[in-house]
């Protein structure tokens, strides 16, 4: 395990991990037929609450219900309840359980077959916890923002889960006290705890889930970040692995806690037999960023030696449900407006022993801004049956112009932003500055100013920066030629500010309204832009607003 830093803060991500195993068994009947069945029980060693769930799983290949079925807690009768879809009996006591030593026994008979009679123990803790408490309101921001990007993908929302929550707080605060793996030479994971640390309450995920009397699926984020809940959020779905949970049909439920710099997201998940392919970016996404700093543990450029951060964003597309034994790339492309092809480094079961049924595509350098990309793969699919088909999926999506854009949008009102900002064709942007403003703004997005726009002899400039920024171009200093050099896309225009002329793709053309250095800031007037940029430009005198619009 290793971590990776950026300056001024600090980043770690670590992988997800799976709750719920089984043991292959069979069992005998009079009629000398066999059947077989697979079990697990929940909780067993020490837990730290009164009112555990009591739940035994149960997996068979008969068609037909148990006849009858019994759970019993230190030898008495307890109201079980059968879930046949999930293959579940559970039981939740009503009252607080004392500290000490309980033992339940399970007892399933069908027609004809000899009861299955299984049993398991399990301690409640001197100090266990009678009342979870509720989630703070920064806890609640965390949850709002996983829903957003479910509700971006087209998925039901998650529900906040008491014992969930209770699990991730505890754990970011093990973490927290005992400073875990805070530098690029600690060998500690955030997902291990350690019993000779404080705060000890399991080693592992599925140990500390048992801890709370969580008995479900499960899967764990972790983070160690210096942004708050929300931003730790962002930094986990961006990151490759540590997207495949937010996107996950069978997810269910959440516990979000975050202490000090320590971010821990626990998801529990159904489960179902479908398979959805789930690609990522989502198709028509008009605001996705523009590159990837590589801060996660595994690192997806480790069998890439001769990849190097940063990156394009990554794109993914992977398979949920039970029935998918495992895929197979078989081709990927990506293009760019002009149709040309990105170089990829590509991440697949067969290179990739983190994945499974998904497919990782990083960009080897980061994308364009404001650019159209078209994603094209062909995989093949086995599933649990043996059975194999190809799959073709073709989507594309837009990046954002400014960093951050997307995500802010996004935040405010995911429902919006759907409506909004995913679309079959890409959206008209709008840049708006003020002439006394401080600041402009971007698709409703406010962004500060390096350069307050000025007047000269009549005629409004903008700093350069800030006009290719609001438009996602790159703009580059000409010492030789005193000219400010503005690129995006295939458009190239070269701004002369000691001659009263300006070059768009190398064709040299006049101006009485030339760009000006004022200072040492390459200033552009307004009146110059619709003619440079083919964009459509207004200015409100009333206002004394430039509206841009491209």
């Amino acid at each position: 395990m290793s971590s990776i830093a950026r300056p001024g803060k600090s980043l770690m991500l670590l992988s997800l991990a799976l709750m719920l195993w089984c043991i292959g068994l069979t069992f005998p009947v009079p009629q000398a037929q066999a059947s077989s069945y697979s079990y697990e029980a929940a909780p067993k060693g020490t837990v730290g609450v009164t009112k555990p769930n009591l739940t035994f799983y149960f997996d068979t290949d008969l068609a037909i219900a148990p006849s009858s079925y019994t759970m019993t807690l230190n030898g008495q009768n307890v109201p079980v309840r059968y879930n046949h879809d999930k293959g579940t009996f559970t039981y939740t006591p009503d009252k607080d359980l004392s500290p000490g030593n309980y033992t339940v026994q399970m007892s399933i008979t069908y027609p004809g077959y000899q009861p299955i009679e299984q049993s398991w123990s399990f301690t409640i803790a001197k100090d266990a916890t009678s009342r979870f408490e509720a989630p703070t309101p920064e806890e609640q921001t965390g949850l709002a923002a996983i829903n957003d990007y479910r509700v971006l993908y087209g998925l039901p929302k998650l529900q906040m889960n008491e014992r969930l929550l209770a699990m991730a707080k505890a754990h970011a605060k093990y973490l927290d006290t005992n400073k875990i793996a805070q530098s690029d030479k600690s060998r500690e994971s955030l997902h291990e705890q350690n019993p000779s640390k404080t705060g000890f309450f399991g080693q592992s995920p599925l140990e500390r889930a048992a801890y709370y009397g969580y008995s479900a699926k499960l899967g764990e984020d972790a983070a160690y970040h210096e942004g708050s809940i929300a931003e730790t959020v962002d930094v986990l779905f961006d990151a490759p692995y540590h997207r495949s949970p937010f996107l996950n049909p069978d997810a269910k439920e959440v516990g979000i806690a975050k202490v000090g710099n320590y971010t821990i997201i626990e998801f529990g998940f159904g489960t179902s037999d479908s398979s959805p392919i789930v690609v990522s970016p989502a198709d028509g996404d008009r605001f996705v960023p523009t590159s990837f700093d590589g801060n996660e543990t595994p690192d997806p450029l480790r069998m890439h030696t001769s990849g190097s951060y940063p990156v394009g964003y990554p794109i993914m597309a992977q398979y949920f449900g039970e029935n998918v034994d495992k895929i197979k790339l078989v081709s990927a492309e990506l293009t760019d407006n002009a149709k040309q092809k990105v170089d990829l480094f590509v991440n697949t079961p067969e290179n990739d022993d983190k994945l499974t049924n998904a497919v990782i595509l990083l960009p080897r350098k980061p994308l364009q801004a404001d650019q159209t990309y078209l994603v094209k793969l062909s995989l093949q699919v086995t599933k649990k049956d043996g059975t194999t088909t190809t799959e073709s999926k073709e989507w594309n999506f837009t990046t954002e112009p400014l960093p951050q854009l997307g995500k802010t949008k996004l935040h405010r009102n995911a429902a919006d932003y759907v409506r909004q900002a995913v679309t079959v064709v890409p959206i008209q942007r709008k840049a708006s500055f003020g002439l006394d403003d401080s600041s402009y703004s971007v698709d409703g997005v406010s962004f500060p100013m390096q350069r307050t726009p000025v007047i000269v002899d009549g005629s409004s400039y903008l700093y350069i920066r800030d006009l290719a920024a609001a438009l996602g171009a790159n703009v580059e200093w000409d010492e030789q030629q005193r000219a400010a050099v503005y690129t995006k896309g295939t458009l190239k225009v070269t701004l002369h500010t000691t001659k009263n002329a300006y070059e768009v793709n190398g064709d040299l053309r006049q101006t009485e309204t030339p760009a000006r250095l004022v200072g040492d800031n390459t200033m552009v007037p307004v009146r110059l832009l619709a003619e440079v940029l083919g964009a459509k430009v207004e200015y409100a005198e009333a206002t004394r607003m430039v509206t841009i619009t491209y």
